[in-house]
């Protein structure tokens, strides 16, 4: 019985194997008589060795040689594989799949295998055995597992269903292979990630992780302080909130766990405040450490500085806040206390160095302590220091002359008296290059540069600031005339209260009109409208003047200088719009200094993924453009912000991939979502590679 098998087996394989090298048709047509007509396609794949013995042979079988169809006994067509064939003429109804035999040969086990077509039949549903395999060994049970594929006489491929006798029988050794249940498939502890990778590779790339580590040393804290910093830094630039949200909610819902290793229950407020104190301590260091690294990154230069104040408010009394205070309120939240913040930054934005004041100091007091100070931290260079007007006073054009100081400054509003024959003249003005609606006019007297400037959109809005209420003041003026002719106001106090009101209320009309109250006799109301003053104005109208002692300007520099200022004031907006600076809920000067410094480390993350952006050219697109319509604005593809990078990144999540084997193992593969086409391009643009794991797989 055991010959007539192995004779048997041995037949087939020299039949097969004469077709598949030799083109003997006529050993297949033996072959087909020997098993019955096929009907069905199977794939086999020529391996570079001779084709097997199938039941000891040692060479390689590697299915997939070609695509061989049959039908009623004869040959119809061979198809190579690498050759794409939309459908099959094969009429047959069934499936193939491979069928394994154990047997005990010599003591030892050993498992052969047959390649078996199933059809359906009027009598039922039958299997025919196509060809005998022999033994496969692991190798090659995964490349027929992965290669088999069926055509039905519709030309669908469907894969064939291995191993379907035995479902418990081993998959080979291959640790990319494991059998595992569909319906138990899961997607859990979902976290966001993409922001907040993106601004811990932003981090590391300034080198705070080494500038904090050093300056704020461990001491006895059983986490770096280092990482518990960056965590404050990142929730500012991503999701900014308090500290006892962040430990309580937010790092929990963030990847930074897998990307630090700080485990969660690690960050708690009481921590957080711990470090907090520990960073205000290094401050000045870290600013130090990290202008240095900003100028090698970005090839900064420091010979223009732009030095500008805001205000921050607080909520809550703030009774034991040696900071809080009240004072001019930049929020107009004159009902708060509040706290001074003093910042230095480059003519690209890039912070060099802030200050964190009292709420009531006067901006001209800030001048000459953070000049000063930033000039005995950083060296005294031929630098020009570049202010608002609202730093301008004798005492600091005295203190910026001395020791040869350079400066360019805005004067106060009177200054334009001076240089009230200039403004009525057409003589001297030009146009700016790129600037069409902007005209100036530069002047020297003595050492001293003047330019005086006038912008057409400004005085378009000052006049109609002065119109409105002129317009709003005469109205009032006539009603209380009306009132007091009527006999309804007849007390003359009670007049001037009612005339203060108004004059209080329209303040940029109330110079140019002199009210005449009675004092005797019936109480009467008269105006008189000064209208040289008023021709003056006009003609003041979107006009300020600009000082400077450096010479060599020209009056297209000289104005383009000063208006570098804008950066210092769109660093404020963002410290107090995107990374929240205000309100400011700590209650202690020190925690206060703290948060300042957190949101200026925030910022510095915010600047370089700016100028990244930038120098990437970077941009929004249209993706579904409106139709062209005459008189309507058409959008248009601009520069792509920070804020909006860190929203489309941060719907990259990370999560864990719970899967079962048969057998009832459960694995947990912690995995990155992939990004889709518009974070591909933003990471592609910003040269960024977005790691697939972090941790390795773990059997549960």
């Amino acid at each position: 019985m055991r010959q007539a098998k192995e004779l048997h087996r041995s037949t087939d394989t020299e039949l097969l194997e004469r077709f598949v090298h030799h083109d003997d048709t006529a050993a297949f047509r033996e072959l087909m008589q020997r098993h019955g007509p096929l009907a069905q396609v199977a794939h086999f794949k020529k391996s570079t060795a001779d084709f097997p013995c199938f039941s000891d042979g040692e060479a390689q079988i590697s299915p997939c040689f070609g695509v061989v169809e049959s039908r009623d006994g004869d040959v119809v067509k061979t198809y190579p594989l690498d050759r794409a064939v939309p459908s099959w003429p094969c009429s047959g109804r069934g499936t193939m799949f491979l069928r394994a035999y154990k047997r005990h040969k010599d003591g030892k086990p050993h498992t052969y295998y047959a390649l078996v077509a199933s059809e359906r039949t009027p009598q039922g549903p039958r299997q025919r055995i196509v060809a005998y395999l022999g033994e496969l060994n692991h190798e090659q049970e995964r490349r027929w597992q992965r290669t088999i594929v069926f055509y039905n006489r519709h030309g669908e491929a469907q894969p064939l269903r291995l191993f379907a006798d035995d479902e418990d029988v081993v998959l080979p050794d291959d640790p990319d292979i494991v059998r595992i249940r569909l319906k138990q498939v899961g997607w859990t502890n979902a976290r966001r990630f993409g922001d907040v990778w993106l601004a811990w590779q932003l981090w590391r790339r300034l080198g705070l992780d080494q500038i904090v580590a050093r300056h704020v040393p461990a001491a006895r804290h059983t986490c770096r302080p280092a990482d518990i910093v960056a965590i404050e830094v990142i929730n500012r630039l991503c999701a900014p909130c308090s500290e006892f949200a962040l430990a309580e909610h937010w790092y929990a819902s963030t990847g930074l766990e897998d990307l630090l290793g700080v485990a969660d229950a690690e960050v708690t407020k009481d921590r957080l405040y711990r470090t907090l104190d520990g960073l205000r301590a290094a401050q000045e260091a870290i600013e130090n450490d990290l202008q240095k690294q900003l100028r090698t990154l970005f090839d900064l230069d420091y010979d223009l500085l732009l030095y500008d104040l805001t205000s921050t408010y607080f909520e809550g009394l703030a009774e034991a806040n040696d900071l809080a205070a009240r004072g001019y309120s930049r929020d107009r939240r004159s009902d708060c206390k509040q706290v001074v913040l003093g910042l230095v930054v480059t003519r690209d934005g890039f912070p060099l160095a802030h200050f964190t004041l009292k709420g009531n100091t006067q901006d001209l007091a800030t001048v000459e302590k953070v000049v000063a100070a930033v000039e005995q931290r950083f060296g005294r260079l031929q630098r020009v220091w570049v202010m608002d007007r609202g730093m301008l006073s004798t005492q600091t054009l005295r203190f910026l002359k001395r020791s040869g100081r350079q400066y360019l400054l805005a004067l106060r509003r009177q200054a334009l008296q001076t240089f009230a024959a200039s403004l009525r003249t057409r003589r001297g003005w030009q146009c700016l290059a790129e600037h069409d609606d902007v005209e100036v006019k530069q002047v020297q007297r003595g050492r001293q540069h003047y330019l005086l400037a006038r912008s057409r959109p400004r005085r378009q809005k000052e006049r109609a600031i002065r119109r409105r209420q002129r317009r709003a003041l005469a109205q009032g003026l006539r009603k209380l005339q009306a009132r007091v002719a009527q006999g309804k106001l007849k007390n003359r106090d009670t007049i001037l209260q009612c005339l203060g009101r108004l004059q209080e209320r329209y303040p940029k009309a109330r110079p140019f009109v002199s009210v005449v109250v009675a004092k005797r006799g019936k109480p009467t109301v008269s105006w008189q409208w000064d209208v040289p003053r008023y021709r003056a104005a006009l003609a003041a109208d979107g006009a300020y003047v600009l000082q400077s002692n450096h010479g060599g300007w020209t009056a297209q520099q000289f104005w383009e200088t000063y208006m570098q200022l804008t950066v210092a004031e769109k660093a404020f907006r963002v410290l107090k719009s995107e990374l929240r600076l205000r309100p400011v809920w700590h209650q202690y000067s020190g925690r206060v200094q703290a948060h300042v410094f957190v949101c200026i480390l925030a910022y510095a993350l915010w600047k370089t993924l700016d100028h990244l952006a930038k120098e990437a050219g970077l941009q929004t697109e249209i993706h579904k453009p409106a139709e062209r319509r005459y008189g309507q604005a058409v959008p248009k593809p601009r520069g792509m912000t920070p804020e909006v990078i860190l929203r489309e990144l941060g719907g990259i999540a990370i999560g864990d991939i719970l899967l079962e084997t048969i057998d009832g193992q459960k694995l947990m593969l912690r995995r990155i979502a992939r990004p889709d086409a518009e974070q591909k391009r933003i990471l592609a643009a910003l040269k960024l590679e977005l790691p697939d794991r972090l941790s390795p797989d773990r059997l549960l």
